[in-house]
């Protein structure tokens, strides 16, 4: 009897979509600034991609659900745009809110440390990053930030925290995360991106920061990094990170980790363009359904992508999967096999 129950739980879990959530300028939009997604496992685990600087801190309201706060936060890569070197300072309900350029109120132990702090979540991420986020932790709280506390086979952490804390991960490396109340955790795993790391010198001391600054120089924590995650219901993502294309997305994102739903960036100049992001999704990953991310631009008016965008493009050119832009608010609910079952309203492209 015990066996058929629990048997009965993993599939009910199974047949559960998980929620994805944008967290961005503008409720509604697709705006320039936006990059941080919430992720909800059907068992409460939340985890929070890329804070940047459209979340309003910790307290932000919108990290809260009837299931609890964030439980992991993950950051691909040091650049301010995605640590937050800034946090949210408009109401993103109202219809005066920024979409080219947000307000914003400086964050310089970075908006993730706060979120993570103010959270009590686990950060997961590259080993150099996550011991500079320690220290930017250590900042807010005023004491030592310890390592994530992981035990068997499958490098488990149980939450939610007491404590805030920090979990490396090396590339090819996997972590799960699963609710005390659950008996199935979610699995994060550490994939390489082709992008710089560079650190803000505003995020550091002097007289190092001065230092690097009068020689046109910067550190880098490590290299940049993309993450999958295998979710309860058998969904995976795959988080690109800001990123070039690279053969690793054929070779070890589509044949070893199978993602049926991908967040890739479109922005161009730093990152790849909507045409070489179409090529990624259409020959090499092939997954159900993509989310554009970093596009970089005003890319939606009234949650209708504008004609002649950057997000326009990519989704003229994806012909294998649906393209979701990740309006601000609007819970997006995937099933299993990667496909929007609520949410994701008439900006859907249904290619299949």
């Amino acid at each position: 009897m015990g066996a058929l129950t629990c048997l009965s739980v993993t599939l009910a879990l199974y047949a559960e979509p998980v929620k994805v959530t944008a967290l961005g300028a503008r409720t509604g939009e697709f705006c320039s600034p936006d990059r941080a997604l919430l992720f909800e496992d059907p068992t409460g685990v939340k985890i929070l991609y890329d804070p940047a600087t459209t979340v309003a801190g910790g307290a932000d309201t919108r990290l809260q659900s009837e299931t609890g706060g964030v439980d992991v936060v993950l950051v691909s890569h040091a650049h301010s745009d995605h640590l937050g070197n800034a946090k949210l300072n408009q109401d993103p309900n109202s219809s005066n809110a920024g979409c080219v350029q947000a307000s914003t109120l400086p964050a310089p132990s970075t908006n993730a440390a706060e979120i993570v702090a103010t959270q009590k979540a686990a950060f997961i991420g590259s080993g150099e990053l996550a011991t500079f986020l320690s220290s930017k932790i250590q900042q807010v709280l005023g004491v030592t930030v310890s390592g994530c506390p992981t035990s068997g086979v499958t490098n488990e952490t149980v939450v939610p925290n007491l404590l805030p804390c920090t979990a490396s991960l090396g590339y090819g490396a996997k972590r799960t995360i699963r609710k005390a109340s659950a008996s199935v955790g979610v699995r994060i795993a550490l994939v390489p991106a082709l992008h710089g790391n560079a650190l803000s010198n505003t995020f550091l001391s002097d007289p190092l920061a001065s230092q690097l600054q009068n020689n046109g120089l910067s550190i880098a924590p490590g290299a940049a990094s993309g993450y999958t995650i295998e979710f309860t219901n058998g969904l995976s993502v795959y988080l690109s990170g800001d990123t070039g294309l690279s053969s690793d997305m054929l070779l070890v994102i589509r044949r070893f980790y199978h993602p049926n739903l991908v967040v890739f960036n479109i922005g161009d100049i730093f990152t790849t363009g909507p045409e070489e992001a179409a090529f990624a999704i259409n020959e090499l990953i092939e997954p159900a359904t993509v989310i554009p991310s970093h596009a970089n631009e005003m890319a939606t008016t009234s949650g209708t992508v504008i004609p002649g965008t950057k997000t326009a493009r990519f989704m003229q050119l994806v012909d294998r999967a649906d393209v979701v832009p990740p309006l601000s608010g609007q819970v997006m609910q995937f099933d299993g096999s990667g496909r929007c079952i609520s949410g994701c309203g008439t900006a859907r492209r249904h290619r299949h």
